[in-house]
Formats: C-alpha cells, structure tokens, sequence
C-alpha cells in the first residue's frame, strides 16, 4: 500500500472508530507478542475514548505476555455483536481461528496488517508491508484518532516491536522503527525490563522443551535445511504450552549453514503447526501459501495434515528452495 493509500485507510478507520459504540478488537490464533501488544495497545485507546471494547484471542495470552497491562481482559470467545471489528496483524481471515464468527458479525470490518503475502478480508484495509511490527501501524493510528498514548499503551506497543524485530536483530527493521521506540520510551518505559519480561525470559518447562527439540533436529540439503518436531506427548512430559515453543525455529535457523528452519509441532487435534524462517533472500512466505498458511518472506507459518506424508511434502518444498 503507497503511503497515500495508507493515509487514507488510516483515515476511513478512524471515521468508523470514531462512530463505533462497541469495538471488537481480535488477534490472530498463537498469538506472539506482536499480534497481543498491538491489541491491548489499541483495545486501551478506544476505551479512553469512551468505546465498550471485547479483546478477543482463540488462544487467550501466553503466561509471557500476562504482565502487560490489560491482559486480564482478553477472553477466547464472545457472544457480543459489536459495531466494528478490528484484526491486528491477521493475514488472513482462518487466523482468526474461533473467533472468526464474532468478528463477522460487525457490520465493519478493520484489518491492520504488515503481512506483504496476505489476503484482505477487511472491509477497511489498514496495511502498511514496510513496518517492522503491526504496533508501528497502530501507533500511527492512534496519532490519527488523537488518543494519549499512556505509559501502559506505550509499554504495549514496545512489546510489539521488540517481539517482531527480535530485540532489534532483525532485517525488518527501518529508522523509523527507532524513532517510534525513542517517542515511547520517551512516555517512561522501563525498555530493559520490558525486553527482559517479553523476549529473553523463559520458563524451566519451555527451556527444558526448546532443549528437547534442538537435540532432536535433522539437516537436509546439505545442512542448508533444518526441521524438529514436537508432539503432545512431549508438551505433557516438559509440562509445557504450544506458545513455549515459539522461538525453537529462531534457534534452528541460527546455526551455522542453516538457510531454512521449520518446526513442526502437533496440537491437540493431531494437525501439524509448522515456523518456518529463512534467511535474507529466501522467500518462505510463498511455501507457506502454498499449505494454506502466510507470513512475511524470512517468517511464516502454516498448518497441515499429521501425517509423514504431509511432511515429507512440506521438507521437498523447503528443499528445493535452498537448492
């Protein structure tokens, strides 16, 4: 989207807000920091603007991100018909997950999002494929709507950015990402404690886990592929969540040779949730599409069948990509 069309859906997104008595706000399902602090950084500025605001997450919050402001808040699901809904950081309309049904029933539809491969499914489109994080987009809509951008919605907005740039590591990253993060910190965030609390810490069950599924990965194409897997028993003997899991495919891609990493992990109805990252370059988002998933071009995600068969599929196409 070209900055004036960015302007402009910012503009027909603050007309709804601004007409809305009652606001949806969703998240996408296994939410990471990205998608939870750009919702309670929203959902806490329309209720200082008088809105009767649901936070919904089919997943509720992972026990990391509990310490944000709001956060008791969010619920899985909702019976409420709202005026508006607003999706952040969504590429599509299946990661709404559950509550996929609450959110259609809006008359309006908002989705903001930085995904540059995903499907519009928002009546109203706020996408901006150059930011670093959706918390970028929603700061430059609550500018927009000119709400106080408060201690707490500035610790939640700074949760989004550092959790999707990685502390800062990742090449998403553009100068006004910094100028963004000076503007909140300047509002009288503790950033070290806030990067300690939403990115390093770990749990003894997700470190033992991580741990687990290091030990168990395999090299393909020369050791340019790398893949682990987690199944439910695994989770029930570390004693851990799916969300414990979140940074395995990090770790993965940062070894030495590594190209392409993917993680595969069962849930409860025995499908597969596969992280895929790549490095500069490689193009994942586009695999990820083609199993039904999305994602940015070194970070996507998607879901298939349990059965060897599906991943054997899934590891020839990231095999072939890195040649």
């Amino acid at each position: 989207m070209t900055s004036i069309g960015l302007k402009n859906s910012i503009r027909d997104a603050c007309r709804a807000v601004r007409k809305a008595r009652s606001i949806i706000v969703a998240s996408h399902v296994n939410p990471d920091g990205d998608t939870i602090g750009s919702m309670l950084a929203l959902g806490l500025s329309l209720i200082q603007l008088g809105k009767k605001v649901i936070f919904l997450s089919q997943d509720g919050i992972p026990t990391r991100y509990q310490f944000l402001p709001g956060s008791e808040l969010i619920r899985s699901s909702a019976s409420d018909t709202a005026d508006i809904s607003i999706s952040v950081d969504c590429g599509s309309a299946k990661q709404l997950g559950s509550v996929q049904q609450a959110f259609f029933r809006s008359k309006t539809t908002i989705q903001v999002d930085h995904h540059d491969f995903g499907d519009a499914f928002g009546k109203i489109m706020v996408i901006d494929e150059e930011a670093s994080a959706v918390g970028e987009i929603v700061y430059d809509l609550l500018r927009a709507l000119k709400v106080e951008i408060t201690p707490a919605i500035a610790t939640c907005l700074l949760t989004s950015i550092i959790v999707d740039t990685g502390a800062f590591r990742f090449s998403n990253i553009r100068p006004r990402t910094f100028d963004i993060c000076s503007r909140l910190i300047r509002k009288g965030v503790d950033l070290q404690h806030l990067i300690e609390e939403s990115y390093w810490l770990k749990s003894r069950a997700a470190a033992r886990l991580s741990g687990y599924a290091m030990q168990r990965a395999q090299f393909m194409a020369e050791g340019r592929l790398a893949y682990t897997w987690l199944t439910q028993r695994d989770f029930l003997r570390f004693k851990a969540k799916m969300s414990d899991t979140d940074g395995v495919a990090d770790e993965l891609r940062s070894i030495e040779g590594v190209k392409v990493a993917a993680v595969f992990r069962q849930a409860e109805d025995r499908s597969i949730r596969v992280s895929l990252r790549s490095s500069s370059g490689i193009n994942i988002a586009n695999i990820a599409r083609v199993f039904g998933g999305g994602g940015h071009h070194n970070s996507a995600g998607c879901r298939i069948g349990g059965t060897e068969k599906d991943r054997r599929r899934l590891l020839d196409e990231l095999s072939a990509l890195v040649g």
